[in-house]
């Protein structure tokens, strides 16, 4: 298996662990996915503790995709 190197690909480990469903494409929308406020604090308390970076709850409302968060943080 390869490593996970971008950005994209580490929110993508992330969100397939806690939704349990893999995989998971950058557009596909994390509610549609089943996703709700206590998977996507899951999501919020990995991604700060493995790649640094803060996303709050209301940003996924805006951004509901690995794509819109990728684009929201501004790098992959």
């Amino acid at each position: 298996m390869g490593s996970v190197t971008t950005l994209t690909d580490q929110i993508r480990e992330i969100w397939e662990e806690v939704l349990g469903i893999s995989p998971i494409d950058d557009h596909d929308d994390v509610f549609d996915l089943g996703g709700h406020s206590l998977t996507i604090t899951q999501i919020i308390v990995r991604m700060r503790k493995r790649l640094g970076v803060e996303v709050e709850l209301d940003d996924f409302f805006d951004n509901p995709t690995i794509a819109g968060i990728v684009k929201l943080l501004g790098d992959d």
